[in-house]
Parts: C-alpha cells; sequence; structure tokens
C-alpha cells in the first residue's frame, strides 16, 4: 500500500484537507498558570531558579540566578547548595507568617513581600500550608528555544496529520511538553519517542517488534498520537481532558470526572486530589497551552534562531517481511539512507538479522517517477514472504548460546527449545541454528 506523504507541498496528494477543529479552549482560571509557564519556556533561562507554590502557580516567591555550571564538582555542589538555602529561607519565614501570634502591621523585608504575595491574610494556617508546598522551577528558554528549531521539521506535517484525524492542530506542540521534540528521547519508565508512547499503548496504533519500534517515527507516532487523543476525547467528551489524559491516563481521568463531578479542567485542577494526579498532572494542559502559544510566536519570527529544514519523504506501507537489503537493492536507496529516514529501524534489522515487518510505515526518498508498489512487486516471492519468516544463523568460533541469544534478543532457553538442544554448552562452530523472528 503506497501512502503518499510530501511534506513539503501544500497537502496530500488527492486528498482534500479536512477543515481544522475549533481551537482548544482557554480557561479563564487557568490563566496564571499559563502565564506562569509561559514565563518558564520563554523567558527564564536555565541558570534561573523559580521558588513558588505547587498549587498556586500566581504566587511566586523569588526567583534567583545560579552560578554557571562549568562541569565541575565544586560547582554543581554550590549551585545545589544555594538551591537549597533559598529554600530553607522561605520555608522559615512563612512558617514564622504561620505561628500564633504574628503582629502583620509590623512585618519587614521578605515576611512582608510574602504576606503581600499572600493577599495580606492574616490567616496563619495559610502560610503553614505554604511552607509545605513550595516548589522549585528552573528556566528553559534557551533549550525551548533548540526544541523550536528541531520542531520546524515537523510541524507542518505534524498539522496535517492532526487536521485529517480530526484533533485540533494547537497539540502538535505537545512533544515541547513531553520530549523537547527530541525523536529518541527516553523515559525512566520506559516512554519512548518524541511522542513518549509505553510500548503497551503503542502496540495498538503501530509497529513495535525487535525489528521495528514506530515510536521512534515521530511521523507515524504523531498519527498514532492524535489516534489516541481522538479515542480520549469520544471518552471524555472534552479536548482538555483529551489532553490530560495522554499523561494522567483515560481511566484517570474518568475518575476525576467522576469524583469532582465535572467536565471542567479548571475545576478538576483545583479539587481532583487523587493519589497520581500530581503536580505533572495538573499542569499538563496548561503547559500545552502556554508552549502552543510561546513556540508560535518564535516561528514566526525566529531571528538568528536556525530552523530545521522540513522533511521531503514519500511512506510506503510494506505488505509483506523483507530485509533491509533487499529493500536498498529494488529502491536503488542505500541502506545509510533509508534508516537516516526510518530511525524506528531496530539494530537486529539493520543488521540483516531480522526482517523489516510487515505493515511497517517505510520512509523513502521523493523522486519523479517512482513507483514503490511496482518496484516491491518485482521482489520473488521467497524474499517477501507474507508470514513472519524464521531466520537461522551460522555459529561463529568461540561463541556462546548466551551471546547469541543477547544480540538477537532472544533467550537461551528460546534457542534450545527451537534448535532441540538440551545442553547449551554442546554448541559448535558450523551449526545454524533457528531464530525466532
Amino acid at each position: 500500500m503506497l501512502i503518499i506523504a510530501i511534506f513539503l507541498s501544500a497537502g496530500l496528494l488527492g486528498s482534500p484537507e479536512k477543515p481544522p477543529v475549533e481551537p482548544l479552549p482557554r480557561p479563564q482560571s487557568l490563566g496564571p498558570a499559563v502565564a506562569f509557564w509561559k514565563n518558564v519556556f520563554g523567558n527564564w533561562d536555565t541558570d534561573q531558579v523559580v521558588y513558588f507554590d505547587a498549587r498556586r502557580l500566581d504566587k511566586v516567591y523569588e526567583i534567583h540566578r545560579l552560578p554557571s555550571a562549568d562541569g565541575s564538582r565544586a560547582t554543581d555542589r554550590r549551585r545545589e547548595n544555594l538551591r537549597e538555602n533559598w529554600r530553607e529561607g522561605l520555608v522559615r519565614d512563612l512558617e514564622a507568617l504561620g505561628r500564633a501570634g504574628v503582629d502583620y502591621d509590623a512585618l519587614e523585608g521578605r515576611q512582608r513581600r510574602l504576606f503581600d504575595i499572600w493577599d495580606q491574610s492574616r490567616n496563619p494556617e495559610t502560610y503553614r500550608e505554604a511552607a509545605g508546598s513550595i516548589r522549585i522551577q528552573r528556566g528553559t528558554r534557551d533549550n525551548f528555544a533548540q526544541g523550536v528549531a528541531r520542531s520546524a521539521r515537523y510541524i507542518d506535517s505534524f498539522r496535517r496529520i492532526f487536521r485529517e484525524e480530526g484533533v485540533p492542530e494547537e497539540i502538535v506542540f505537545l512533544p515541547h511538553v513531553e520530549s523537547s521534540f527530541r525523536w529518541d528521547a527516553r523515559s525512566n519508565v520506559g516512554a519512548l519517542g518524541m511522542w513518549q508512547f509505553m510500548a503497551s499503548t503503542a502496540r495498538r496504533y503501530m509497529v513495535v517488534d525487535q525489528a521495528v519500534d514506530e515510536r521512534l517515527d515521530p511521523h507515524t507516532a504523531a498519527r498514532s498520537a492524535a489516534r489516541f487523543l481522538k479515542e480520549c476525547h469520544d471518552e471524555l467528551g472534552e479536548w482538555p481532558l483529551a489532553v490530560t489524559a495522554y499523561n494522567h491516563g483515560l481511566d484517570g481521568m474518568k475518575n476525576a470526572v467522576r469524583e469532582t463531578g465535572s467536565t471542567d479542567i479548571g475545576n478538576i485542577i483545583q479539587n481532583y486530589h487523587g493519589p497520581l494526579f500530581g503536580f505533572a498532572g495538573r499542569n499538563f494542559y496548561p503547559e500545552l497551552l502556554a508552549v502552543t502559544e510561546v513556540a508560535e510566536s518564535i516561528l514566526a519570527a525566529p531571528g538568528d534562531l536556525p530552523l530545521a529544514e522540513p522533511m521531503e519523504f514519500v511512506t510506503f506501507e510494506l505488505p509483506a517481511y523483507v530485509q533491509l537489503s533487499t529493500v536498498s537493492k529494488v529502491f536503488n536507496v542505500s541502506p545509510a539512507r533509508i534508516l537516516a529516514l526510518n530511525p524506528a529501524i531496530r539494530h537486529p534489522a539493520k543488521r540483516g538479522d531480522l526482517y523489516l515487518t510487515r505493515g511497517f510505515a517505510l520512509k523513502l526518498p521523493q523522486r519523479d517517477g517512482f513507483d514503490p508498489e511496482a518496484l516491491f512487486a518485482s521482489i520473488p516471492q521467497t524474499k517477501r514472504p507474507l508470514q513472519k519468516p524464521m531466520l537461522t544463523y551460522k555459529v561463529r568460533p568461540g561463541e556462546s548460546l548466551s551471546a547469541i541469544a543477547a544480540r538477537h534478543h532472544t533467550s537461551v532457553r528460546a534457542l534450545q527449545h527451537l534448535n532441540e538442544i538440551n545442553n547449551p554448552h554442546q554448541v559448535r562452530a558450523g551449526m545454524v541454528l533457528k531464530l525466532p523472528h
């Protein structure tokens, strides 16, 4: 199946664009949070640390500048000590304001400023709660600008994809929150790629196996993200809730609606206290609104910021299993060029140990008269099986079964079972082993 995807053109060939979906709502109640995150992404740099209230982002206490990092341990320790000392000073003054018998009319210095920040509240509980709710945030202005420069490579094609899927176009800026538009981003919980999919969710929308992981393909993952968001919107009825579900999970947002009795995102952020709905979940939607405004402003007037060039390619959905070397030969495209366009191809398939997976959306260079479908049909049937092929491997001198299993991302037990090997230590050079695909 040939899917034309030329992203420098005005639109997909033979595919009229759908009108854009209504813009994302911007509830007035989220104004302070959006303003805060606009400062984080657009005004404060990475050496600035901001001290604020985790629940009331309009309550910004102090902004300090750290000494520039120079890679030395001494400077790192000094930076960390400064961050902690500044926080402890705020805690002490807020706790002092929360003690009984405070003369609020006689306050001076920072305590007077904190008193004014909290609207001159004379309720000691206000300050006791605030002392336990201080959060620190570093600015990201310089790193964010680099993310915007990277995004220029993808943003127009993402807009088209989201329009085709019936999803608000502003959500194309979500990777600024998730990955800073890095295609190879990895989280400490296993999310992967620019759109930060977990493998279990990704397999519902794209190919994720030992040969190919389409989470690493920004365009395929973008369409998958749009479809996931559309499904969340169909379940929840509101785009702010669907966006928040991208971070907190669909079931989590259903719980939030049920417990608060509301579908208003501002109400849920303020009043839902689910155990897993923490700072990141509460701020996911406000952050998206903020990055959208800041990124669009930079893209409209980048100044001397060098923007990445958009991509141009065609997409061919593989109708059978095939090796990279065969694809390279029949399409007359070097393996290096194919790999540059297809970061989803994993190492076993790069080496030729595994076939590229049937259904994989392969990206190829666009050129006049190029007909991938006809060229693919010219490949002998034996080299493009419809079922997962059984691969083999000839054991080299000195190789153990455990080393072979590790190289091919399988287990010793799987190789023993497939090859009817009782003793794993009896593998000899020259043996031809069957490998699981």
